[in-house]
């Protein structure tokens, strides 16, 4: 490995963790206060579940902000080289910008690797213990599944409408179960008692059969199999926020939804900006290295930082935006994730290559 990219790499690597210890005491501080306050009157409060809160709201907060961090690092850098004129030793030494940008990019990618094992093995927890922790200090609890009232699932061409569920999800109540041919017509009805599932099959016990159409006729049964695609967990009718499930639990989710029929906007929204998020930083850093690599040239340190934070900061705040007008189904959600992480992308590689090679603007 190159001497040039392992000091570079360094360098960001410092003054990312610099950068991101500074905030996390700043957010210990401020939410430590705001916890205190909020819940200090609570019938339960103690200072160690107040701790634990605290901590679980963390990786949140350092997910949420790892892009920021970044952004702000490389241009603390660069910044710091330009005014020792580093930056003029290596390009006059032959430096090519791509070999002083790689580096950064480098670092970018690990701090995009801790974004995914953050986002995926622990927020969705901490998210979890944190509306648990919520819960036992403010003495308000929350049952695991959903209460057992009347609900409404699609499987293929059949509706099923159930009274009950039992909290395994293996038996149901007062069950009625309507097929549609291809048409979406009405061709049959079914009314049973109960319906359980045994040994991966679905069983009828106490129903009758109703056929519509020119030979109607009602047939009374005493135990039928039932050819259907559910499963037991399908019975869970709780709707948990996409913020406690990971990508891989939200798709199984959003896959359930879909063939239930029920909308999945905003578990679509999430899911596709989790998939995004990560490239977040790769796209900060691109946008804030052409700013910074005009100093030795123009001159004007503190206006060229302030630039390039501006645009980075405006990435931010309409990946928001976008990320809003998905939610309200303004967008599709595909495009509301991916369209902005594109464009800015493309203006980060624009500055680059003009910067790289000024006769391309000419």
């Amino acid at each position: 490995m190159p001497i040039l990219f392992q000091y570079l790499l360094r360098l960001f690597l410092q003054s990312f963790l610099q950068v991101a210890a500074v905030f996390m005491g700043l957010f210990f501080l401020i939410d430590g206060i705001e916890s205190v306050r909020r819940y200090s009157q609570k019938v339960n409060f103690n200072w160690g579940d107040i701790s634990l809160l605290i901590l679980s709201r963390l990786p949140a907060f350092l997910t949420m902000l790892l892009p920021s961090f970044a952004l702000l690092a490389a241009m603390m850098v660069l910044a710091s080289l330009s005014r020792q004129s580093e930056i003029t030793v290596m390009r006059a030494s032959g430096v090519s910008l791509h070999r002083i940008l790689i580096p950064f990019l480098m670092g970018g990618i690990i701090i995009a690797g801790l974004h995914i094992v953050l986002q995926e093995q622990v927020v969705w927890r901490c998210n979890q213990a944190e509306q648990s922790l919520q819960n036992q200090i403010t003495g308000r609890f929350q049952a695991s599944r959903s209460q057992s009232g009347s609900f409404w699932l699609r499987s293929g061409r059949q509706i099923v409408h159930a009274a009950k569920a039992n909290p395994s999800g293996l038996e149901l109540e007062d069950v009625s179960v309507f097929r549609f041919d291809n048409n979406n017509r009405l061709v049959s009805r079914i009314d049973a008692e109960r319906a359980y599932h045994q040994k991966g099959r679905w069983f009828l016990s106490n129903g009758t059969l109703y056929h519509f159409g020119r030979e109607a006729n009602a047939e009374p049964f005493l135990h039928k199999e039932w050819p259907v695609t559910l499963e037991p967990l399908q019975m869970d009718r709780s709707r948990p926020e996409p913020m406690y499930l990971s990508l891989f639990q939200l798709w199984e989710f959003m896959s359930r939804l879909k063939q239930e029929g029920v909308d999945i906007t905003s578990y679509e929204m999430t899911f596709f900006r989790k998939m995004v998020d990560p490239l977040t930083t790769m796209t900060a850093i691109l946008l804030g290295f052409p700013f910074a690599m005009r100093l030795p040239r123009q001159g004007g340190t503190t206006r060229s930082i302030f630039l390039g934070l501006l645009l980075g900061f405006a990435m931010f705040v309409i990946v928001d935006l976008s990320t809003a007008l998905g939610m309200g189904n303004r967008l599709p959600p595909i495009v509301a994730a991916w369209a902005p992480e594109l464009f800015f992308l493309g203006i980060g590689g624009f500055l680059f290559l003009h910067l790289a090679d000024p006769k391309r603007g000419r």
